[in-house]
C-alpha cells in the first residue's frame, strides 16, 4: 500500500523540508540530473567549437559571408560587428554568437514549459513585433502621406526604401541562426527535454560534415574552381603522429580532431537523452513506487553509475580509436624491437600506411585482434569483478556511516 511506504530522505526546497520521492518537480533540481544536463551543455559547446575551428574558421565562417555581402549591396549591414564577430580573428569570431545562440535556446526550453495560454501569447507577440519591424515604418509614412496630401497612391520609392533596413537586418539574423542552429536546438533540447530538438543538433552537425567530406573530395573540389579553395580540405596523406599516450605517437592533429567531435557528440546524445529517459522513467512509476525508497536509491544508482560511464567508457573510447588508427605505428614497433630497425624503416617509408584507407586497414586489425582476444581474456568477468569489489566497498563505507550515525545518537 502507498500508505505503508517509508519515505527516502529529506531535501530542501525553497526553505521547506520535503520528503524525497520521484516525483519530477524534485527529481529534475537533483544534483545528478543537473549534473548530467550541465556535462551536455559542455559537451554541445566543445563539439560546436571543435568543428568550427577545424572546418568553419578561415573558410566559411558567417564573417566571410558578410563581408561578401556589403561587398554586393555596396553598404554595410545593419547588425553590428560586435555581435558577428567581424574583425576578431580565429574562434573569437563565435564567442558572442555562441552566447546569442545558447540564450535563445535556453529561452526556447523556458517557453516550453509554459502554458499553452503563455506560449500563444509569446508566439502572437514575437510575430506581431517581426511585422511591426518589416513593414511598421513603411505603413506609417505612406499612410500619413496619403492623408496630409489627401490622395490615394501607391507607396513610392522613399517610403519604399524603408523595407531595406528590416530586409537586411533579418537576412543577417537568419544567416548568424543558420550557422547556430545546432546551439541552439540543442540548448533547447538539454534543458526543455526534447527528443526532436537533440536529433536536429545531431543531424545538421553530421549533414554539414557529410556535405563538407563531399565538397572537400578531390574530383568535386576541383570543379568549384576559385569557391573550391575556401573549403578546408584533410588531405588523404596524413604526416607524422604527434599525439599519443605513454610515448608512443598514434595519431595527427587532424585525425585527433575527428576523434574529438565524435567523442563529444557521444557524450552529448548518451547525456541530453539519458536525462530524458531517466524523467520519463520516474514519470512512469506508479504513485506508491515514487514513494518507495528502494526506487529512490536505485535512481540514484543508476544516476552515479551514468555519470561515471559517461567520463569512463567514452574515454576508453577515445583511447581504443587512437590505438586502432596508429595501430600500425605499434606493429612497426614490434617489428623494430624483433627484427631490427632496418626493416621496419622500409615498412614505415611505404606510402600505404599514411594514406587514409593504410589507416582503415590497420583500425580493422585492431579490431579483429580485439575480437579475437575476447575468446581468451573473459572481458565480462573482469568488469564484473571490478563492479562486485566497487559495491562491497561502497556498501562496507555506508554500513561504517551508519554505525557511526548510531553511535553518536546513543552518546547523546
Amino acid at each position: 500500500m502507498a500508505e505503508d511506504v517509508g519515505l527516502q530522505g529529506d531535501v530542501t526546497v525553497g526553505g521547506e523540508v520535503r520528503p524525497r520521492t520521484l516525483h519530477l518537480k524534485l527529481l529534475r533540481r537533483q544534483w545528478q540530473i543537473i549534473a548530467l544536463q550541465i556535462i551536455a551543455t559542455v559537451a554541445l559547446v566543445g563539439m560546436y567549437l571543435e568543428v568550427v575551428s577545424t572546418y568553419v574558421v578561415g573558410s566559411i565562417d558567417h564573417t566571410m559571408l558578410f563581408d561578401t555581402i556589403e561587398v554586393l549591396i555596396g553598404d554595410q549591414l545593419p547588425i553590428g560587428d560586435w555581435l558577428t564577430g567581424e574583425g576578431r580573428s580565429g574562434l573569437s569570431r563565435f564567442f558572442v554568437p555562441l552566447v546569442l545562440g545558447l540564450t535563445i535556446g535556453g529561452g526556447m526550453a523556458l517557453l516550453a514549459f509554459q502554458t499553452p495560454t503563455v506560449q500563444q501569447r509569446v508566439k502572437l507577440g514575437f510575430i506581431i513585433t517581426m511585422i511591426v519591424v518589416l513593414v511598421g515604418q513603411l505603413v506609417l509614412s505612406w499612410l500619413t502621406g496619403m492623408l496630409f496630401n489627401f490622395e490615394l497612391r501607391l507607396p513610392n520609392s522613399e517610403e519604399l526604401g524603408t523595407l531595406e533596413w528590416p530586409l537586411l537586418m533579418i537576412l543577417s539574423m537568419t544567416i548568424l541562426f543558420m550557422y547556430l542552429l545546432p546551439v541552439i536546438m540543442g540548448a533547447r533540447g538539454i534543458w526543455g527535454l526534447s527528443r526532436r530538438s537533440i536529433a536536429w543538433a545531431i543531424g545538421f552537425t553530421l549533414l554539414f560534415l557529410g556535405i563538407h567530406a563531399i565538397l572537400a573530395f578531390p574530383l568535386i573540389n576541383g570543379q568549384l574552381g576559385s569557391y573550391g579553395n575556401s573549403v578546408n580540405v584533410i588531405g588523404a596523406q596524413f604526416s607524422d603522429p604527434t599525439i599519443g599516450i605513454f610515448g608512443l605517437m598514434l595519431v595527427t592533429e587532424e585525425q585527433f580532431a575527428l576523434i574529438m567531435i565524435a567523442i563529444l557528440i557521444m557524450v552529448f546524445q548518451e547525456s541530453s537523452y539519458g536525462v530524458i529517459r531517466y524523467l520519463e522513467y520516474a514519470y512512469r512509476l506508479p504513485e506508491s513506487c515514487k514513494r518507495d525508497p528502494e526506487y529512490v536509491r536505485q535512481m540514484d544508482n543508476i544516476l552515479n553509475t551514468h555519470l561515471k560511464h559517461t567520463f569512463g567508457f567514452l574515454g576508453l573510447t577515445g583511447i581504443a580509436t587512437m590505438v586502432a588508427l596508429g595501430f600500425h605505428s605499434v606493429l612497426l614497433d614490434i617489428v623494430e624491437g624483433s627484427t631490427g630497425s632496418q626493416w621496419a624503416g622500409q615498412i614505415s617509408e611505404s606510402i600505404e600506411l599514411s594514406l587514409t584507407y593504410g589507416l582503415v586497414i590497420s583500425a580493422a586489425m585492431f579490431l579483429s585482434i580485439m575480437a579475437l582476444l575476447r575468446f581468451f581474456v573473459p572481458w565480462e568477468r573482469m568488469w564484473g569483478l571490478i563492479y562486485a569489489r566497487t559495491a562491497k566497498d561502497q556498501v562496507e563505507q555506508k554500513g561504517k556511516e551508519v554505525v557511526d550515525i548510531e553511535l553518536g545518537v546513543a552518546s547523546n
